[in-house]
């Protein structure tokens, strides 16, 4: 994977850590008040739904720089983002899910998950061999040194900067 990718990433990496301390913190002060700590956990999901949703953008615009001919890779990853976000509002709001009639938060929640399910299963359907080497943490691809010094791909015939036959 390239470097410019990794920083979404890390970033919401350390994003999420942090609102999983805020969490654990809120669950071992705020447990006796049930009204507050209520309040305080489904502001920590929508945190979490924000956090992956910041994610989506910074990476997605760092594949389109690092792979722009391959738009499904950007599909994928918003597919995946979209689905931890509407299992992150299931578990957020699934203690006040005796307001509606019953069943019905089940099924509305497993219609909106199906969504971006479905649209996974036609992206990796579609475009198999391609994702993968998209989603591997690293790629190895040889490099071929010029009587010049100058590293071209494994695949070059030629040297990219002076032109020579590579051997």
């Amino acid at each position: 994977m390239n470097r410019e990718l990794y920083m979404p990433v890390i970033r919401a990496i350390v994003a999420l850590v942090l609102v999983i301390l805020v969490k654990f913190a809120a669950m071992l002060t705020l447990r006796d008040t049930r009204t507050v700590y209520a309040v305080v956990d489904v502001a920590l999901s929508l945190a979490v739904v924000i956090v992956l949703l910041r994610f989506r953008l910074e990476l997605n615009r760092q594949l389109a720089t690092s792979k722009p001919d391959f738009p499904e890779a950007r599909s994928f990853i918003t597919g995946l983002v979209l689905l931890l976000v509407i299992l992150t509002l299931y578990w957020a709001f699934v203690p006040y899910s005796g307001v509606l009639p019953d069943g019905s938060y089940n099924i509305l929640f497993f219609i909106l998950a199906l969504v971006p399910v479905y649209l996974l299963w036609s992206i990796l359907n579609k475009n198999a061999g391609r994702l993968s080497e998209v989603l591997l943490l690293s790629t190895r691809e040889e490099k071929r040194k010029c009587s010049c010094g100058w590293e071209n791909p494994g695949a070059a015939r030629f040297c990219n900067k002076c032109g020579s036959p590579l051997q």
